[in-house]
């Protein structure tokens, strides 16, 4: 039998008693990679804690480019994730 999935109101009522986060420790950036016939290709996704929000990846966001080995691919991502952080901080949506 399956336990029952929260809902977005029990997640929310908890959020309500953690201390408001700010600044970069209210994003959540997170960097891997894939292999493909081609090389190795970075993936990212960045998400915005205090309101869920994806910032990344977005409708008509750019191909990543390919790397030769996953380190570099990962590396990457994760400067290029915190960079979106930084850009999203200046200029909220």
């Amino acid at each position: 039998m399956r336990a029952p999935m929260a809902s977005q109101v029990s997640r929310r009522s908890q959020r309500a008693n953690l201390p408001a986060l700010t600044g970069r420790a209210n994003y959540q950036v997170m960097a891997s990679s894939r292999r493909t016939s081609s090389g190795t290709v970075p993936t990212l996704k960045v998400i915005r804690l205090s309101d869920e929000r994806v910032i990344y990846p977005f409708q008509g966001h750019a191909d990543m480019p390919f790397f030769d080995d996953a380190d570099a691919a990962q590396l990457f991502a994760e400067t290029y994730g915190w960079q979106l952080v930084d850009g999203d901080i200046a200029v909220p949506e």
